[in-house]
This record gives structure tokens, C-alpha cells and sequence, in this order.
């Protein structure tokens, strides 16, 4: 009932080479043709859920599985003798509380794929495997999406085994991941949208959890982020997938930093690859903010102004050559070593040296009120700050949301719901401010020696500096409140309770 599994793309000739390359079993090669059905409202697929039949075996396979976005989740097969997608035929295990009473009639095919398939069954070290080599082509209604993957299923053995071998085959050759279904790539055809972004989802952390467990279950959460957001960033059409992706980066950082005194020099390594990457996306991210936030209500404030519409032109153009950039970095080896590394971190074991089982909720306060304290002294005198300063009290405020996500479920209440509404006022006040102070910087840059995009440059850098003007009382304001909101972790286990010291 749980699926593990990873995809590699790439050229056809270095597929067939890694897909001969793994094992040395006899590949079969058959036609697979698999439907997938969901009802009128699509109530399967906003529950995360696929329903899947294809034929087997002179039979038929009903398989139901759940979309993740990373390399494990949940599936649900049953045999059936006629082609008919009725859910009550899934074994018991599935799902059903979560999609109700659906009828076979109620269900109609959505998408379908087409492959001819290779497969072999193979032991690699400690794990046997279902290796598959898949092309053909994936249908709904007149339109069509080609497709061409090595998948690597996890058939017996330890579950970081398949991020090994695929990790194996990416210092080898030039091969991508990817962990998007064909299922999900099915629905982007049918709506006729691009691939789907993913927001971060806050990790349910428990009061039992040990520091291992709660920081195995963040960074399976920093990965589900990362790994979701991997196809809308290649595609690019939507800025959403990017700045997710790089969301994600980030968060995985703050939590490698957050719990730097437990881990080992493996870590060091993962955070510095995401910083890597974070460089190389940074780009493509400040130019889709400039085009669609920053720019956007200077050019209605001036809708004539040639000087503006020079700078945009300029700013598409790097904008594309930046997304040019974003596709070679996440095609690059660094790139997918480092995601590998990531979705194969099952067992935090080979990243933490101690404390494991020491227990979450006094190591979550002491590192919530370590953060707090550090925000608090940077932003000392805030109102006097100059803007670098205040950058760094942006990147503390920064780090403490993300540990406030990661482990403020644990300590519920209405101080809680308080301490976030301030911190998230605060955090949109400094948000603003940096992307002025990114925007000015970067019109100048993209302006250059032309005379009339820094005409343009001027504009918009003046259109800026008066707003902030206006808006520095309500960022002092907010940074005030935020300064005197009580603090909502409670002190540590067999301690007197003692009250959060301001600086």
C-alpha cells in the first residue's frame, strides 16, 4: 500500500544506457495502456487522489494512489474481471472516508497514457528493484504530452535504497528527476494549464516527537516543497513555481540551521548546495517581482512613458535569459545530487550526531526563544536603523517565521494565532522593503548605459523611495507592537516559568 519510486528524463540513448546499466535480469517489453477516472467535479483529484485502470494479465488492475510530490505515497490495487473504475473494489486500507460514496457511473476517463514499456526486476545491493524504461505518449481529448522516464521502484529493502541508485546514475550520466506523475501531468494537459505549483505545508509536529523524529518530519515537509515546485519552475510560465521553489530552498537552510547543534558535517554540505541554488534562481525571482509587482504600478501611474516601456522591454529580455539559467541549473548535476540527497533523508540518522531522542518541546522553546532573542537585539533601535540594518533584521525576522512554522503547532493557543499576525505584519512591511531596495538596484542595472531605460530607472527608483517615505511610520508601528508581543512557547520542562527578557 505505499509506492517509492523515483523518475530520471534525459536523452533517449542515455536512458537506454542507464536502464542497461542497472542490472543485468532480462527486460520484457510489453504495451501498457492505463485510464484515468475522476467525477465531473474532480472531487478525486482535489483530494489528492488518482483512480487508474489498466489491463493485467487478462484481468484488469484498479489502482488508486495518492499524489505527494515526492518519492513515497500511498497506493491501493485490487484485480478486477471487468473494466469497470468502481472504487468499492479497492482493498481495505483506501482512503474512502476522504472521497465519500462515488458510483462507477459518476466517473468518466479525464486522461489516459499510452506507453511501450521495458522492465526488469533487479538487486542492487541491499534493495531489489522494478526498473522501467517508458515512452509513448500521454492523451486527453485531441491533445497529447510525450513521454519518456526511467522509473526506479522500491520493491524490498531500505527506502533511501532508490534515492542511492538514482543518485548513482546522476554522477554517471546526464539525467534529470523529476517526481511528477504522469498522472499529474495528465490533469496539466486536460485543464490546458501549466504544471502546479506547491506551498509549504506546516509539518504536525507532537509533543512525544523526539528531536530525530521532528526533524526527519520538517525535512520531509522542506522536500515535499522543493520537489513539488520542480516542474512548474522548468516550465516557467507561472513565477509562482520559482519563488516556491526557492521558498523551499530557504526553508530547508533555516532548518539545517536551526538544528546546526545536532547535526554532523553531512548537513553542512546539503545547506550549501541549496545555497548554490538559491544564487542560481535569485535572478529569474527579482525580475518576475520587477515585471509583475514592481513595475506594473509605476507604468499605470505613467501609461505613456516611453523611458518605462524601454525598461520593460530590457527586463523581459533578462527575465528569459534568466529562466534560460533556471532550466540549466536544474538540469545540472549539483542540482539533482542535491535533491536526491534531500528526498532520500528517511532516516536523519547520517545527518544528526546526537541528542536524537532527546525530547522536541524544550529544544523547540530554547531554539524559538534563541531566534526571538537574536530579532529583538537586531532590530534594536529600529527606528534609526539604516537599510542594511533593517535587511538584517528582514533575513532574523525571516528565520524565526520559519522556525515559528516548523514547530509552533506545538504550543497551540491564542498567544500563538497573536505572536504570527504580528510577526506576519512585520515580515510584509520588511518584504516591502527590500523589493524597493531590490527593484532600485536592479532598474539601474538593467537600464545601464541606455539613455532613455535610465530615464525609466529614475522614474521608478523615485516612485519607490516617496512610498517607502510614506509608509515608515507603519513599519516603525509594526515593529514596535511586534517587540512587545508576548512570546507563546512555554519554558522548559522542571524550570520556574520565567517571563521572555526584551533587549
Amino acid at each position: 500500500m505505499r509506492e517509492i519510486e523515483i523518475k530520471l528524463t534525459g536523452r533517449s540513448q542515455t536512458l537506454d544506457s542507464a536502464f542497461r546499466s542497472l542490472g543485468n535480469a532480462l527486460a520484457k517489453t510489453t504495451k501498457v495502456a492505463s485510464v484515468y477516472f475522476d467525477t465531473v467535479d474532480h472531487r478525486l483529484w482535489h483530494l489528492g487522489l488518482t483512480l487508474r485502470l489498466r489491463a493485467r494479465d487478462n484481468r484488469h488492475e484498479l489502482t488508486m494512489k495518492r499524489e505527494t510530490g515526492t518519492l513515497a505515497r500511498g497506493e491501493w490495487s485490487a484485480l478486477i474481471d471487468e473494466p469497470v473504475p468502481d472504487p468499492g473494489a479497492l482493498p481495505r486500507g483506501a482512503p474512502r472516508a476522504e472521497f465519500g460514496l462515488i458510483l462507477p457511473e459518476e466517473l468518466s476517463e479525464w486522461h489516459r497514457t499510452e506507453v511501450r514499456r521495458q522492465k526488469k526486476v533487479v538487486s542492487i545491493g541491499d534493495a531489489t528493484f522494478e526498473i522501467s524504461l517508458d515512452r509513448g505518449r500521454i492523451v486527453s481529448g485531441n491533445r497529447s504530452l510525450p513521454v519518456e522516464e526511467l522509473e526506479i521502484e522500491l520493491l524490498g529493502g531500505p527506502e533511501d535504497a532508490v534515492a542511492r541508485v538514482a543518485r548513482s546514475i546522476v554522477m554517471q550520466r546526464n539525467v534529470q528527476v523529476t517526481v511528477e506523475s504522469k498522472a499529474a501531468r495528465g490533469v496539466a494537459l486536460a485543464a490546458g494549464t501549466s504544471p502546479a505549483w506547491r506551498k509549504f505545508s506546516r509539518p504536525a509536529l507532537m509533543p512525544s516527537d523526539t528531536v530525530a523524529s521532528a526533524f526527519a518530519t520538517i525535512l520531509k515537509a522542506t522536500a515535499h516543497q522543493v520537489a513539488g515546485n520542480l516542474a512548474a519552475s522548468r516550465d516557467g510560465s507561472n513565477p509562482k513555481g520559482v519563488h516556491q521553489l526557492r521558498v523551499g530552498l530557504r526553508r530547508l537552510r533555516s532548518a539545517l540551521s536551526l538544528f546546526r547543534d545536532h547535526l554532523g558535517p553531512a548537513a553542512e554540505g546539503l545547506k550549501d548546495d541549496a545555497r548554490t541554488a538559491l544564487q542560481a534562481l535569485g535572478p529569474a525571482r527579482d525580475l518576475d517581482v520587477f515585471l509583475t509587482e514592481m513595475l506594473p504600478p509605476v507604468m499605470r501611474a505613467h501609461p505613456d512613458s516611453e523611458p518605462l516601456q524601454q525598461l520593460c522591454t530590457i527586463a523581459e529580455n533578462a527575465r528569459r535569459a534568466a529562466y534560460v539559467e533556471v532550466r540549466r541549473t536544474l538540469s545540472g548535476r549539483p542540482f539533482n545530487r542535491m535533491l536526491l540527497d534531500l528526498l532520500g533523508a528517511q532516516d536523519p540518522a547520517r545527518l544528526l550526531a546526537d541528542s536524537r531522542e532527546d525530547a522536541l518541546p524544550p529544544v523547540a522553546a530554547r531554539l524559538l526563544r534563541k531566534g526571538h532573542r537574536k530579532l529583538i537585539r537586531t532590530g534594536q533601535d529600529f527606528a534609526n536603523l539604516p537599510l542594511e540594518q533593517r535587511h538584517e533584521v528582514r533575513i532574523a525576522a525571516k528565520k524565526l517565521r520559519y522556525a515559528v512554522d516548523f514547530m509552533g503547532g506545538l504550543f497551540p493557543g491564542d498567544a500563538a494565532r497573536t505572536y504570527r499576525k504580528g510577526m506576519s505584519r512585520l515580515q510584509d512591511d520588511l518584504g516591502r522593503l527590500n523589493d524597493a531596495a531590490v527593484t532600485s538596484a536592479l532598474a539601474d542595472q538593467l537600464a545601464g548605459d541606455d539613455a532613455q531605460a535610465m530615464v525609466g530607472a529614475a522614474i521608478v527608483k523615485g516612485w519607490y523611495a516617496h512610498r517607502l517615505a510614506a509608509t515608515e511610520p507603519e513599519m516603525i508601528a509594526a515593529w514596535q507592537a511586534f517587540s512587545e508581543t508576548p512570546v507563546f512557547w512555554r519554558p522548559t520542562a522542571g524550570r520556574p516559568k520565567q517571563k521572555e527578557k526584551r533587549q
